[in-house]
């Protein structure tokens, strides 16, 4: 049996062998993407993948890197939702919490920890981009961040693991916070509450959907995000680009600088096979 193109006058070396018909077309397949030429052939109760011994060194190692990326889909193990995080999340609601009283009991807090364009630029107060994602006007304010923030920040724990989430959660919320601040000035202007972080979380599910697709060449990759981006957005639309008090361009300067994040915090999910791998993508690209 052979298929493929004719066979060249020079001899040809094996590159692979599988058990099935299926498996070495497979990986047929996957040497024409190289856009390299190779032949199948029946072996002793198997199949053989034959190329030329100029392109058989590439060959077997894009198999290699092919072989370890379907390693790891196979072993990626969806965990369960809701435990991803959760302990973080209650710290965070503590936290969220503990500042509220505070303010309820000392209002100067407020003024002296909220995020503010003339107090960062001009004073150099770099903290209050940071303390203004504790803050919060009043009880509804908070309730509503602690209810819908904390879906999506555990949708994030979920997707980059706990720690790593948290981090940059906390992260986007402050740059989208210091960005939000940065463009207002000159004007005096004043923000708090977790929401910037929340839409922060919402910026990093987008941003680990594009570049999982991305690492694999498969729009697949969007599939476990698309229902928490969805959500997202109903929730950018409802909530946050409208009404007395909203600050759109915060919400906004969150979910983009979570978007960063979440691309440069997925890529660094699984290093020691991710970078071979990316190497490889951009190659052939």
């Amino acid at each position: 049996m052979e298929t493929g193109p004719d066979l060249p006058t020079s001899p040809l070396v094996t590159v692979g062998e599988w058990d099935s018909f299926d498996e070495a077309d497979e990986h047929a397949l996957v040497v024409l993407a190289m856009d390299r030429e190779c032949w199948i052939e029946p072996g002793d109760g198997t199949f053989l993948v034959l190329a030329t011994p100029e392109d058989a060194p590439a060959i077997r190692r894009e198999f290699a890197l092919y072989a370890e990326e379907q390693a790891e889909r196979r072993e990626r193990v969806e965990p369960p939702l809701f435990p991803a995080g959760v302990e973080l999340m209650l710290l965070w609601i503590i936290a969220l919490t503990a500042a509220f009283m505070v303010q309820e009991r000392y209002p100067a807090f407020t003024e002296d920890f909220c995020n503010s364009s003339r107090a960062l630029v001009e004073k150099g107060e770099w903290w209050r981009p940071f303390t203004a994602l504790f803050l919060h006007a009043d009880g509804g304010h908070l309730l509503s961040n602690i209810g819908i923030g904390g879906i999506f920040c555990v949708m994030v724990a979920h997707t980059v693991g706990a720690w790593r989430a948290w981090l940059l959660i906390l992260a986007s919320g402050t740059l989208g916070n210091a960005l939000n601040a940065w463009l207002r000035y000159p004007s005096d202007f004043a923000s708090l509450g977790a929401s910037t972080a929340t839409f922060g979380a919402l910026g990093i599910l987008t941003g680990a959907a594009v570049s999982a697709a991305w690492r694999f060449r498969s729009p697949k990759e969007f599939r476990p995000l698309v229902a928490p981006i969805f959500a997202g957005a109903m929730m950018l639309g409802m909530y946050g680009v409208g009404g007395e008090g909203i600050d759109v361009s915060g919400h906004f300067a969150g979910w983009a600088c979570g978007a960063v994040l979440g691309v440069l915090g997925a890529r660094k999910l699984r290093p020691e096979v991710g970078d071979e791998r990316e190497k490889a993508a951009f190659a052939r690209s």
